[in-house]
């Protein structure tokens, strides 16, 4: 027996060390992807929108065939999970919050070609925190097995079924990925309405004296595109990574996880190159952080700038 502020009461389950009950569901009518093919140009891009989703093709070609080439051993990795093997509800458990990152990608890498920068930034976040939420999970199962036990009952007194929200967020997932964190972090600040970032969006070469505002503007910008593709590409890796130590639950051939590893050794040669865009932290002399923008420049002719936040 145990107590709280009204008095002493029984021990739960968890208290005591017992083990929360495998999931009473079975995984049935599972469908996976052979592969993944990135998505196409869209019809009726504005002019701005269609020059930009053309220069990226062309001065970030390879980060666009990594991710794409990402994104496909994901496709592959992840349909592993339907060997009967793995078919369990605690492969359904990573295999859920994957498949949300993964669209997450997905999409993002589109938005990024048409110089939608900042809607991309809501998408690369979320999908942070779904590959975060799977290297959590591993030291959390009895969260996931809690959830679909309670889940899915019958509300009586609003006639509908009661699903549960099934909080679950996992910031240590996050932080203990160095490159997770930092992206997370800027991801987070530049996808707010803080003012900085909103004006390095809209007035992108404003200064003390003017604000030369374009609003809605999707002209190319070489610094965004590098910066955000090299952040989509960090974040597959971290997918990769996480699902390479999961193979109880996705049993790769060999083949398929060396696959996996040259594609990440690729990405770190890649964005070890010197000239890109990218995203350092400063400290400053009161302890606090602040984010780093260098070799930032909207045209490779330009002059590389560093920015403070």
């Amino acid at each position: 027996m145990t107590t709280n502020g009204d008095g002493p009461r029984d021990a739960g389950p968890d208290e005591i060390g017992f083990r929360i009950q495998e999931p009473p569901q079975r995984v049935s009518g599972m469908r996976v992807l052979e592969g993944w093919t990135l998505p196409g140009k869209p019809a009726d891009l504005a002019p701005a929108a269609e020059d930009s989703w053309r220069q990226t093709g062309f001065l970030c070609g390879e980060e666009w065939h990594l991710l794409a080439t990402g994104l496909d051993l994901q496709a592959r990795f992840a349909a592993t999970g339907y060997a009967v093997s793995a078919r369990n509800m605690t492969m359904a458990g990573f295999a859920s919050l994957w498949s949300r990152a993964f669209l997450c990608q997905s999409d993002a890498t589109g938005l990024i070609r048409r110089g939608s920068y900042q809607s991309a930034l809501a998408l690369i976040r979320q999908s942070i925190e779904f590959v975060g939420a799977q290297t959590g999970l591993g030291g959390e199962l009895d969260e996931w097995r809690r959830w679909t036990h309670e889940a899915y009952g019958r509300h009586a007194e609003t006639r509908s079924v009661e699903i549960g929200l099934g909080n679950y967020f996992s910031g240590e997932g996050i932080s203990g990925d160095p490159h997770l964190r930092l992206i997370y972090r800027a991801a987070s600040d530049f996808g707010r309405p803080n003012f900085g970032p909103t004006a390095l969006f809209v007035a992108n070469e404003a200064s003390h004296e003017r604000y030369p505002l374009i609003f809605a503007d999707q002209a190319f910008h070489l610094g965004w595109a590098q910066l955000l593709l090299g952040w989509l590409l960090r974040t597959g890796s971290a997918q990769l990574h996480t699902a390479m130590h999961l193979a109880q639950q996705f049993p790769a051939p060999s083949a398929l996880r060396e696959g996996a590893a040259s594609h990440v050794r690729a990405v770190e040669a890649l964005l070890g190159t010197g000239g890109r865009c990218r995203l350092e932290e400063w400290t400053d002399a009161g302890g606090r952080r602040h984010h780093l923008l260098v070799d930032f420049r909207r045209q490779p002719s330009d002059a590389a700038g560093r920015i403070l936040f």
